[in-house]
């Protein structure tokens, strides 16, 4: 555990980490010199040993450095706690803002609810409380042996050869807990997805519930609570198992110490003086023992922390010197790319001029969402690369890639804040003027009218307080205000009635004659609009060209043309 915790935390807190473990087994060396001293004083006050005055002068100074050690690395140890909550916090935001979009799946989600709110705050108690224990059961047990060879070799020989029993005892009982203490985690994440969308799914519950809704939520929660019985049921044995392990040895420590008085190779008051240490060492051992699970849920902690840092990052190319600027924004060169083993994109290719309108159009499943996706790198592809302005999308720094793109997806979200924050997101330096204007251009303006605060009306986590179509001209609006070099407008007016339909497809128009727009539709009408059409069907372009072009050739296109028509009419 604490090897994976140094791995984890940065430099600096890693530093001050193997200075607490510095301070808190220096302290364990001295609890057990005190042991082994206060054995060697028993012995000599019973006499077995000369001059005790010397014994007790030298347990009272090893008990005053003990006090004054433990004190020092436990006020460390509070300090190292915070702080290492706060560098795991961090380690883990930055990791995650690396991570491919595509890698946050509904699961994932949960686990990492789970490791930010409880996880790590959980965590933070190793090295708080746990670690001083930890160390203690190991490390004063050994002192306290080494300390006793002052009175019999033997004794020392013994208790060693019974730590490491105890000890290997423990890892065996940990190894199991460990493992049901993972499948409770992967349960425990199950039902906080299943919160989740159960909570997201109110509004449909409400209205259209369904048997499935409550029971799938239901059968979740009974999940955990029988996996937590589970987990109690393999710690309480372990704890017992190792508890009658350390009574069954120390009862062989007195039979050795028995029969070696008897053998007349060990004096009564040596063995008493030995004895006194063997009891409290068993005492020291059975605390760490009773804090074992803690220690075993810091591990499962840490381990699942671990595989989430250890998640590849989005690959990061060296910035090369860019190609002379020309009529191409963006060049799609032979593209693959799928989900895990389903394939998706093959061998995709196309441009998007500097300015104007492409539309992209297939049959629902045919990539168009994943094509987009990718030109906003949300994942890359497995094969082929993307060029944007004369670079590779994998040698983009962050905040030039997000500076060149603007995106209005399907699935829209909301910072919670008020519609005005929303909006000036795409340019925060824009002035009222200039948002009044996007507001007109995507039909917000009547909307707002209705409204008491107008702009400054809170939107409420994620947008929950607009409606759908609400939301998606929002969002219109901010990228509309943005007029980045790329926008990417997937299904922008699929929550839209035909007159904001009608404006949105206007702003997309408008956006086009200082940038490039590709926009996803099922509505031709809105792609009748562009300056040329990219068609594609079982994730390959099987299409191009302008709408005039493509309506009059046979093809893709001019099939979905009579299949549209056929809706209408």
């Amino acid at each position: 555990m604490l090897r994976t915790l140094h791995r984890l935390l940065p430099a600096p807190d890693t530093r001050i980490l193997v200075g607490l473990t510095v301070w808190l087994t220096a302290a364990a060396v001295l609890h057990g010199v005190a042991l082994g001293v206060a054995g060697i004083l028993t012995a000599a006050c019973l006499g077995a040993v000369a001059d005790p005055a010397f014994w007790m002068i030298a347990l009272a100074c090893t008990v005053v450095a003990f006090v004054i050690v433990q004190w020092v690395a436990q006020m460390v140890a509070f300090r190292v706690g915070s702080s290492t909550a706060r560098a795991l916090h961090l380690s883990l935001g930055e990791h995650l803002a690396e991570l491919p979009l595509g890698w946050f799946t509904s699961t994932r989600q949960a686990h990492i609810i789970d490791l930010a709110t409880t996880g790590v705050p959980q965590a933070m108690s190793y090295p708080a409380i746990l670690l001083r224990p930890a160390l203690t059961a190991i490390v004063t047990p050994v002192a306290a042996a080494l300390t006793l060879a002052l009175l019999d070799w033997r004794f020392t020989v013994a208790v060693l050869v019974i730590t490491a029993i105890a000890w290997t005892a423990s890892r065996l009982s940990a190894r199991l807990a460990r493992t049901v203490d993972a499948r409770r985690h992967a349960v425990s994440a199950e039902a906080t997805r299943r919160i989740l969308e159960y909570a997201n799914r109110q509004p449909l519950i409400r209205t259209d519930q369904r048997p499935e809704d409550s029971d799938a939520l239901d059968r979740a929660l009974d999940g955990v609570h029988a996996a937590a019985r589970r987990s109690a049921g393999t710690v309480i044995p372990g704890f017992v198992l190792f508890s009658l392990t350390l009574n069954a040895l120390f009862a062989v420590l007195i039979g050795l110490g028995v029969l070696w008085v008897a053998g007349a190779s060990l004096s009564v008051p040596v063995l008493l003086g030995l004895l006194v240490v063997a009891a409290r060492l068993v005492a020291v051992a059975q605390s760490g023992a009773e804090l074992a699970a803690g220690l075993r849920l810091q591990a499962g902690i840490l381990d699942r922390l671990a595989a989430t840092l250890d998640t590849p990052p989005l690959a990061h190319l060296p910035a090369v010197q860019r190609a002379k600027p020309g009529e191409e924004l963006v060049r799609v060169e032979n593209i693959t790319f799928g989900y895990d083993d389903t394939p998706v994109l093959h061998d995709v290719s196309f441009t998007l001029p500097r300015r104007g309108l492409t539309a992209l159009v297939g049959p629902s499943g045919s990539g168009k969402t994943t094509l987009a996706r990718l030109l906003a790198r949300f994942w890359d592809p497995t094969a082929g690369r993307i060029i944007l302005d004369g670079a590779d999308l994998r040698s983009l720094a962050p905040g030039e890639l997000t500076g060149a793109l603007a995106v209005v997806l399907q699935d829209d979200y909301l910072l919670e804040g008020t519609i005005g924050d929303n909006i000036r997101l795409g340019r925060p330096t824009s002035t009222a003027k200039q948002v009044a204007e996007t507001v007109a251009a995507v039909g917000l303006d009547a909307f707002l009218a209705g409204l008491p605060g107008a702009l400054d009306t809170p939107v409420g986590p994620g947008g929950s307080r607009l409606s759908g179509g609400q939301r998606q001209r929002v969002c219109v609006a901010r990228a509309l205000l943005k007029a980045a070099p790329l926008t990417l407008m997937d299904e922008a007016t699929s929550a839209l009635d035909p007159e904001n339909a009608r404006l949105v497809a206007d702003a997309a128009t408008r956006l086009a004659l200082t940038g490039s727009v590709l926009i996803i539709a099922h509505d031709l009408d809105t792609a009748a609009r562009a300056d040329q059409i990219l068609v594609l069907e079982e994730g390959r372009i099987v299409q191009s060209g302008t709408p005039a072009a493509l309506a009059a050739a046979p093809g893709r296109y001019r099939d979905l043309l009579h299949d549209h028509a056929g809706l209408q009419s």
